[in-house]
């Protein structure tokens, strides 16, 4: 009597190949993030647009969101991705909450823990596909910072992701400065998007 091993064919789901698999490219992103320090605080903008590859499929994402009392999060890149930092900050903010201490964390401390969640999922093959800006005051000290996909991180006056790295961040180092009114920082960030949204074809015309 033999018996025969049943070859599993190559793409089956069953093969060894299924068992694990990583987010190789982004599907639904958004682009540019910019934001800047004003006189009194941060201003920071990106625009609603979620591309499914080349096309604009989804004209209404939110990729800035509230951190806790102090800080401010804009992302480009993957949204499910940026939904899954959303879930982590939100256990973060939780249990520092638990402690009720009188104390809260402020911009420069989730900005350093994204820094080493960015880089611990990069050292992991498993990257989340996002550009993160973290910008916010606290006791009246102004905070803005960025951290990319694998962990690369910078403190700044001003910032910007994607597109705008190339196309915002020209503008804002010939025109911003240290006592840049909120009238003057809207109208220096509507010029920036202004330029990516000629320029990028990603971009859309509806802004937050």
């Amino acid at each position: 009597m033999q018996f025969m091993a049943s070859k599993q064919p190559e793409n089956s789901l069953l093969g060894p190949e299924s068992d694990s698999q990583r987010t190789l490219y982004p599907y639904v992103t958004g682009t540019s993030v910019v934001a800047l320090k004003y006189k009194d605080g941060i201003l920071m903008a990106a625009d609603m647009g979620g591309s499914y590859g080349s096309t604009l499929r989804y004209k209404s994402v939110e990729r800035m969101k509230p951190i806790g009392k102090h800080s401010l999060l804009g992302a480009s890149g993957e949204i499910s991705d940026f939904q899954e930092i959303l879930r982590y900050l939100d256990e973060l903010i939780l249990y520092d909450n638990m402690w009720d201490d009188g104390n809260s964390l402020g911009p420069k401390e989730v900005h350093n823990y994204l820094t080493r969640v960015m880089y611990n999922r990069r050292n992991k093959f498993n990257p989340l596909w996002n550009s993160l800006v973290l910008g916010g005051v606290k006791n009246g000290q102004k905070y803005l910072g960025t951290v990319s996909m694998i962990g690369v991180n910078f403190e700044d006056n001003h910032v910007a992701t994607g597109f705008g790295n190339h196309l915002a961040r020209p503008i804002l180092r010939q025109e911003w400065h240290e006592n840049l009114s909120f009238e003057d920082g809207v109208r220096l960030l509507e010029k920036c998007m202004r330029v990516l949204l000629y320029r990028d074809r990603s971009a859309v015309n509806k802004l937050q």
